[in-house]
């Protein structure tokens, strides 16, 4: 009976929590979010840029949660690093809705760091050799996350 009393308790938490919103590393100010159509323009205009978007994940490490795919439009993504690794996020958030804050630039992203990526998604060997090519990719390093209900 003990473990049944513990068992509910637990279970009326769980539900309790699953429609609130959880943050993630610093706390993202109020304040205007830039549209994902007006996001790709910035990434053409200019080199860096604090940028705060809502965005839908697409993907996230499955090692530890220490880095998610944002889909922002038009077949783009943005890939997302956290500010000195300081917090990570659920790994299970695959389709939920964030707000991220924090500075947007692109880069460069080696033959080497796309295996690596390819390797916390699961991926197996034969698709992995399959990266041959560096890609230019658009970035952001996340001082917060809010991840929506």
């Amino acid at each position: 009976m003990k473990k049944i009393k513990v068992l509910f308790g637990l279970f009326i938490i769980s539900a309790s929590l699953s429609g609130q919103t959880r943050s993630f590393g610093e706390k993202i100010e109020e304040g205007s979010i830039i549209e994902n159509s007006k996001i790709q323009n910035l990434f053409l205009a200019k080199e860096k840029f604090n940028a705060k978007l809502k965005a839908k994940v697409t993907d996230v490490c499955q090692m530890k949660g220490c880095w998610m795919k944002l889909e922002i439009g038009e077949e783009k993504d943005i890939m997302v690093n956290f500010k000195d690794y300081s917090f990570f996020v659920p790994k299970n958030i695959i389709g939920k809705e964030v707000i991220v804050s924090g500075e947007a630039f692109k880069r460069n992203i080696s033959v080497d760091e796309l295996k690596h990526y390819a390797r916390d998604r699961g991926e197996n060997e034969s698709a992995i050799s399959l990266i041959v090519e560096p890609k230019e990719i658009y970035s952001l390093t996340a001082k917060g996350v809010i991840l929506l209900p």
